[in-house]
């Protein structure tokens, strides 16, 4: 396990799954095949999916006071995600309902309830300080009390020579046009193609990679489902293709787990390009599960399942997550 921590700041939510054939029409009902309750939100999928890659993770976050978030709060224990910046307030907790149907498409209904508020700065700027990066969830811009904590995070950690990473959501970037100075001192990108296009105004993963790059990060990766990601760092852009090892079963977390593989690997050191092969890998491994985090690999079978697929690079990428030196595919992606 690396011994300098990424604090990630996002809603902890409880996500109620309803699997169903097909969406229902407006006025019409359907019934369920199959329902699930598990922890979820963007915070806590790529926490879990981090930690289970060996990095040490705290996540910031606010959770009501019952039931509900003694459930989500035991799940982070679990995996080994601290929750001392964890926020208890009066009220029920962040809860999202999923509709997944049979090809493992979704839509959602969520109410981010205390999750929307102000966290005092007293509970996590202790965290920030054994922090070597910190990541913030686009869903925290939504609302003015959890956005101030996000600038505050972003801002306090600049100001320490910490990096910064965002994934954005898609409010993120059709606010951003309004709220421009969201993106000033973010190091890492990572929005799928949508946001990224809908950020910058520009028709192509290139183009828009290339404008967000331009406002000061240090890599940008975009990703786009089944057409894997492409990742622009100073090296120049690379496209690295999705893996489809897995079958789809539901695609809740899948952009959290590609930010969660993409993090270890960054926190240890290795190259934006290695990181976001690893994120694909821990997407592909999220999507095949039910659930936002279930189906995040461990460090073991991160590096099981590289040898079963013969990607020389994978494997290397595991051994050099276990060991936390670089790697000669780190090396290799560097020089291509």
């Amino acid at each position: 396990m690396h011994s300098q921590t990424l604090l990630v700041y996002g809603d902890v939510t409880v996500d109620i799954g309803l699997l169903i054939d097909d969406l229902p029409a407006v006025g019409l009902d359907t019934a369920a095949t199959d329902q699930r309750i598990t922890t979820g939100g963007a915070a806590a999928n790529c926490a879990v999916a981090a930690a289970r890659l060996g990095s040490r993770v705290d996540v910031v976050a606010r959770v009501g006071d019952d039931l509900f978030s003694d459930h989500s709060i035991g799940n982070l224990d679990r995996y080994g995600v601290g929750t001392s910046a964890v926020q208890r307030t009066e009220g029920p907790s962040p809860l999202v309902v999923a509709l997944i149907d049979s090809r493992g498409r979704r839509s959602f209904v969520s109410s981010r309830g205390p999750a929307s508020g102000r966290i005092p700065s007293e509970v996590y700027l202790p965290r920030l300080g054994e922090a070597k990066m910190v990541h913030l969830s686009g869903y925290s811009f939504q609302d003015p009390g959890s956005r101030s904590v996000a600038l505050h995070l972003r801002d306090e950690a600049r100001r320490r020579g910490i990096a910064v990473s965002l994934d954005p959501s898609a409010l993120f970037a059709e606010n951003y046009r309004r709220e421009s100075g969201w993106l000033e001192g973010i190091d890492y990108l990572y929005p799928n193609l949508h946001e990224a296009t809908t950020i910058t105004g520009r028709s192509t993963p290139e183009e828009a990679a290339r404008a967000l790059r331009g406002l000061g990060a240090k890599a940008v990766v975009v990703t786009m489902g089944a057409d894997g990601c492409l990742v622009l760092d100073d090296n120049g852009a690379m496209r690295i293709p999705a893996i489809r090892k897995f079958p789809v079963v539901d695609t809740t977390g899948a952009g959290d787990g590609f930010a969660g593989g993409f993090l270890a690997v960054t926190l240890a050191g290795g190259a934006p390009a290695q990181a976001a092969r690893v994120g694909t890998l821990v997407a592909a491994r999220t999507i095949s599960k039910r659930g936002g985090h279930t189906g995040s690999p461990s460090l073991d079978e991160l590096g099981d399942l590289a040898r079963s697929m013969g990607d020389e690079d994978l494997q290397e990428a595991a051994e050099f997550l276990s060991g936390g030196m670089p790697s000669r595919a780190s090396e290799r992606i560097k020089g291509s």
